[in-house]
């Protein structure tokens, strides 16, 4: 397997066709205060998309419900390529800047999410692997599907998607995807429970005349089986085997 651009701190390569397998766990931890007049920022953790501007640093961020926020403080120094987008977890305020009608981000914490393109089975050189995990939660995105993974094994995780089938259904309009999560592990060794945040990009199946995504998604678990996740437009559904 072509493995060029792995790198193990929470960093995700954004290159279309190369095999970029990442790890990803997050233990974000905010400290709290003892002064009773302490005022508690409001704070969420949320799946965005961040944009860069000419430096790589990031400047503004998209949440799922499509509000763009500018980035008014970041205490992560996170750098990326140029004039890029990529895809984070991040604690953070929403802030009013001005007279209260724009709105601005002040981020406490983020990490880029495991957000490669999907891959066919072919261009995996080493094969597919499917070690174990289980899903914690998966939803619909902005132009992805986040997914929340939980592993047990100690080492390195390596995470990517592999393309089963992608065809559109000329009746209804719409793409129906099939994919596999590949998972790779240094290590059989099991301890407590870590989570992996994984984002899918899905952009890529909205050519022209496509009204939208339906996907399945399949990932090896614990139990000794398959299970697949199926969304589309009657909602989420679970299917063993």
């Amino acid at each position: 397997m072509r493995r060029s651009g792995i790198v193990t701190v929470c960093v995700v390569s954004m290159k279309k066709h190369c095999c970029s397998l990442l790890v990803v766990l997050l233990s974000c931890l905010l400290a709290s205060c003892g002064d009773d007049d302490y005022r508690y920022p409001s704070v969420k953790q949320d799946f965005l998309t961040a944009f860069s501007g000419t430096d790589g640093r990031l400047e503004s961020v998209l949440t799922d419900e499509g509000e763009r926020l500018r980035i008014v403080e970041g205490a992560s120094g996170l750098r990326v390529s140029a004039d890029t987008a990529v895809r984070i977890v991040a604690n953070y305020e929403t802030l009013a800047i001005g007279d209260g009608d724009v709105a601005g981000a002040k981020l406490y914490a983020l990490l880029q999410t495991v957000s490669p393109v999907p891959l066919a089975a072919a261009e995996f050189e080493e094969g597919v692997k499917t070690e174990p995990s289980e899903i914690q939660s998966i939803w619909w995105g902005y132009d992805y599907l986040n997914i929340i993974v939980k592993v047990k094994q100690q080492g390195k995780h390596l995470f990517h998607f592999v393309e089963d089938e992608a065809v559109v259904d000329e009746n209804s309009g719409r793409v129906k995807v099939r994919l596999t999560l590949y998972h790779d592990v240094s290590s059989s060794v099991q301890d407590y429970g870590k989570r992996a945040y994984l984002s899918v990009p899905l952009k890529q199946y909205m050519t022209e005349g496509v009204r939208g995504v339906d996907v399945r998604f399949r990932i090896y678990t614990y139990s000794g089986c398959f299970k697949t996740y199926v969304l589309d437009e009657a909602g989420l559904r679970v299917e063993e085997g």
